[in-house]
């Protein structure tokens, strides 16, 4: 990491003297920076062709309301502006821009109910960075390299100057004719729910905002996609087949893998030369459909994934799964005095896959009932100062998980189910200092229930500031 800052200044230095010849045709009409028309869906690049480029602008205009409708910047995978922003180095189409997230604040936590009566409520502060670099390499290429310090719990990621560092998006870009091509680790726009975008104040890093995401389905992960844009359709697909830690997708698929823990957990539980167990493999195709109009946004999408929970062997049956997701958001304009503009939202996810049987004597045999698992989120955003505003986002994640109790007796074996529901509540706002800089305040609720245990309850208190550049 030392040589990262000389590495990216060589970088941008070559970029920025990158001879006139090398740039691809540009449009025949000078164009500016159009806002993509969705903030989940990749921008499309200009169709026509001519002798002209398009002109820079002074300054780039920051995103509007209803740009970010439903969504966050952290999550949010449009390329960068087709015309140089205000702070890149480069020409106007060859250029490298930094990118750079920071939050910092109180963390209030309320310890109300837990299985370990012993443990305290407390108070921490919380820091969070992202940073790295995105750019153009012409009118049809773009690229991402981004980086996380993370914010681990209670501020337990850093210590005398070390941190825990983690690798986000890495992509390569293509895009022409309405065709977006992308390989690296990406993030499926299908796969993102809609949320409060005044929620996002840790960068929707605290189990509050990251937890009903994840269980949804959402895939920032290792693979390859693709994508058409016309007239307001997007038709998606998207792939993965590596081990499961490679996508975030894997977090959704459930049941028992190597003494009770959970899929995505699997992996961890065994360390080989510094590095989790590659015993596992994970694949999973995502088609999707998502309709944007000028009122409403609509997706749709289909999760089809296999797991092959023993690589090292093969007598042991494949895990098959499915997700299936949908999505609403609307946009309305009101005035009551003052401009506002309100985006409710609604998400759906339902996800059932096999479950191996992990009772001694039962290897490599399948339980007769599947996991599975329905996740649904709701809530509202006001903005009434551009994107300074209120929002509410409501989760709730009901499962049900299967396991085997072999025949005893006169007692036949049977596969009692577990059911739990966690539910997720939380209310914020936000101030935008300037397009960059923003003041947030949020309350956040979290209850768990499962069969056989108390009642889990806890609430977080969040007084944030953030910089998005």
């Amino acid at each position: 990491m030392k040589r990262f800052p000389f590495a990216a200044s060589l970088c941008a230095l070559a970029l920025g003297s990158t001879p006139a010849t090398w740039a691809q045709a540009p449009d025949s009409t000078p164009a500016s920076p159009a806002p993509a028309d969705a903030p989940q869906a990749a921008a499309s690049p200009e169709t026509t062709e001519g002798p002209s480029a398009p002109k820079p602008t002074e300054q780039e205009a920051a995103a509007t309301p209803e740009e970010m409708a439903g969504t966050s910047e952290v999550i949010d995978n449009r390329p960068p502006p087709v015309v140089r922003p205000r702070i890149a180095v480069g020409n106007e189409t060859f250029y490298v821009k930094p990118v750079l997230a920071l939050a910092g604040g109180i963390h209030v936590e309320n310890l109300i109910q837990t299985l370990n009566r012993n443990r305290e409520s407390r108070a921490t502060t919380v820091a969070l960075t992202r940073f790295g670099f995105e750019g153009r390499l012409g009118q049809y290429v773009s690229f991402r390299s981004e980086f996380e310090r993370n914010i681990r719990a209670h501020g337990s990621g850093v210590w005398e100057g070390t941190a825990s560092f983690s690798v986000r998006d890495q992509v390569i870009r293509l895009q022409r004719w309405g065709v977006t091509l992308e390989a690296g680790i990406v993030v499926d726009p299908a796969s993102v729910d809609y949320i409060s975008t005044h929620v996002a104040d840790t960068l929707l890093a605290d189990k509050y905002t990251r937890d009903p995401l994840l269980y949804s389905g959402f895939n920032r992960g290792q693979g390859a996609q693709a994508a058409y844009d016309w007239k307001g359709f997007r038709i998606g697909m998207g792939y993965t087949a590596a081990n499961p830690l490679s996508t975030s997708s894997s977090y959704q698929v459930g049941g028992t893998f190597g003494g009770g823990s959970r899929f995505w957990e699997r992996p961890l539980a065994n360390y080989r030369n510094g590095q989790p167990d590659d015993d596992l493999h994970f694949q999973v195709f995502s088609p999707s459909l998502t309709y944007t109009h000028e009122l409403f946004e609509v997706k749709a999408m289909a999760q089809i994934f296999d797991v092959n929970y023993q690589t090292s062997s093969r007598t042991d049956p494949l895990l098959h799964g499915n997700n299936l997701r949908g999505n609403a958001l609307l946009k309305l304009h009101a005035d009551v005095g003052i401009p506002l503009f309100i985006t409710p939202f609604f998400n759906i996810a339902r996800v059932q896959n096999d479950v191996a049987n992990s009772t001694a004597g039962f290897a490599d045999t399948l339980l007769g009932t599947r996991y599975s698992a329905t996740s649904i989120g709701a809530g509202m955003d006001i903005n009434f100062e551009g994107r300074s505003g209120i929002g509410v986002q409501f989760n709730r994640i009901a499962d049900r998980s299967p396991t085997y109790v072999a025949a005893t007796g006169e007692l036949p074996a049977s596969e009692p189910i577990t059911r739990g529901t966690q539910f997720y509540l939380n209310v914020g706002g936000t101030y935008w200092f300037t397009e960059d800089v923003a003041l947030g305040g949020r309350y956040a609720r979290y209850q768990k229930k499962q069969d056989g245990s108390e009642d889990e309850i806890d609430a977080s208190y969040f007084v944030t500031l953030r910089l998005l550049l």
